[in-house]
């Protein structure tokens, strides 16, 4: 039997997601993908803050899987799709722990872990996001979960789609029971949860906005900061710019009052300035942590500052070559030409953190993945020099490098506006949707005219 090789993607968001679709279409015979991603579903996080106060849309958040290896579902593939855990990185195989969908309440024995060896790997495996959309925030220790109060239950952190949107149901029902909330952050998350709360609870909510720059999302243009300003102003937001939060006045709420319809707990915290903010709800919307331990664990040098994976312009995982070092003109050579890393976890130039980016990336490093294995395909004579690539040379096609372009954003404020820097260019929009046009992006994973009840699959 033709032994089949095999091209790793660790995580199956935005930039995982596409990278398995490009490979799955481009690979030559004898090759399959295998993706390996914790959840059932794709989690569409742009849209979770917008879940996680407004009832009624939460099954829209999470996407099948359906269209990971291409444009149509086909029973007939190579290609793997893997619900499970990495628990381990080497540089040729990994290892996995297989989720289970049964309850918490089964008896059945933990899975097994498995080894998966791979020839090329792409290491898609993002950050963790902030406390506020993070669903897996259970299982890091130092996690700490002021936004849940009394809503800190245990869950089965299995992933799927049950357990996500019940998870966004908690934190509606937090919010909702809350007549203060402190948002600590003026990030995109911490600005779409703030101008969210405001605007589907007109009047009944002291909201506060707690920013430690005197500008707020300070990346793009100031006019972009002040519409967004203006607009949180508007919806009856107090925007604090210029303080920072003091972590060590962080601690569990105080039971403050009897009155049933409130949640009967209130956080005492105060700015390194001595102003004190009391608060019912406190969503810590201030960044990400590279999810990049693995690749940590695997070889140190390969992470650097920040966290970030270290990598080449052709988007592979940058560890040099000690004995065949280049001049400082040419391109750095690495031990791990066959390592991929793309989006939040990777130190790409100053590339912004986004989906978009991680998604630009990702196509960059499958194809070059497919380059890498057609020229290793060429040299033993299973692939002919024109195959694949519509050429008549045989030259071998340079690996792509990776430039990031201008960085850009689209920011809600409230259920109909939105503020927007596209090329250094800033506007406001006034056609927003309450489920933020979900079908698009469900579209874009391939499920095209899906209805309102296409989605709770």
């Amino acid at each position: 039997m033709e032994k089949v090789h095999t091209v790793a993607v660790l995580g199956a968001s935005y930039g995982g997601f596409r990278a398995a679709q490009l490979l799955a279409t481009s690979l030559p015979n004898g090759w399959r993908v295998v993706l390996v991603e914790r959840n059932s579903h794709l989690n569409n996080v742009y849209n979770f803050a917008r879940y996680a106060v407004l009832p009624g849309h939460e099954h829209k958040a999470f996407i099948p899987y359906d269209y990971a290896f291409g444009n149509s579902i086909n029973t007939d593939t190579p290609h793997i799709r893997i619900h499970g855990t990495v628990t381990s990185l080497h540089p040729n195989h990994i290892t996995y722990i297989p989720h289970s969908f049964s309850s918490s309440s089964s008896s059945e024995p933990a899975p097994e872990p498995q080894t998966l060896h791979f020839d090329y790997l792409i290491y898609a495996l993002g950050s963790h996001l902030p406390s506020p959309i993070d669903l897996w925030e259970h299982t890091r220790e130092r996690a700490q979960h002021l936004d849940k109060g009394r809503y800190h239950d245990k869950t089965t952190g299995t992933g799927t789609k049950s357990h996500g949107m019940a998870w966004l149901r908690e934190r509606q029902a937090r919010i909702e029971a809350a007549q203060s909330v402190l948002i600590v952050g003026g990030g995109a998350l911490g600005i779409q949860f703030a101008s969210d709360i405001a605007a589907i609870h007109p009047l009944k909510k002291r909201v506060t906005l707690l920013h430690s720059r005197t500008q707020l999302l300070p990346r793009f243009e100031p006019a972009l900061g002040d519409e967004v300003l203006t607009a949180l102003q508007d919806l009856g937001v107090q925007v604090v710019l210029g303080e920072r939060l003091d972590l060590d006045s962080l601690g569990p709420p105080q039971y403050d009052g009897t009155d049933e319809n409130r949640t009967g707990t209130v956080f005492h915290v105060q700015t390194l300035s001595g102003w004190e903010i009391n608060a019912e709800v406190v969503l810590l919307c201030t960044g990400q942590t590279p999810n990049t331990a693995l690749m940590r664990d695997m070889d140190s040098r390969a992470v650097g500052k920040g966290g970030l994976i270290r990598v080449t312009r052709k988007m592979q995982v940058l560890v040099e070559d000690e004995h065949n070092r280049t001049s400082s003109s040419q391109a750095k050579r690495t031990i791990y030409p066959h390592i991929f890393a793309v989006g939040d976890a990777a130190d790409a130039f100053g590339a912004l953190q986004a989906g978009h980016t991680a998604y630009y990336q990702a196509e960059v490093a499958a194809r070059n993945v497919v380059r890498l294995v057609k020229r290793q395909a060429r040299r033993c004579g299973s692939l002919s020099w024109s195959e694949g690539d519509g050429e008549e040379t045989e030259g071998e096609e340079e690996l792509e490098e990776y430039t990031p372009g201008l960085p850009m954003i689209k920011v809600s404020l409230g259920l109909t506006r939105s503020a927007y820097e596209i090329g250094g260019v800033v506007g406001t929009k006034d056609d927003g949707v309450p489920d933020l046009n979900a079908a698009a992006m469900w579209g874009a994973c391939g499920l095209k005219e899906v209805d309102e009840e296409g989605m709770w699959r």
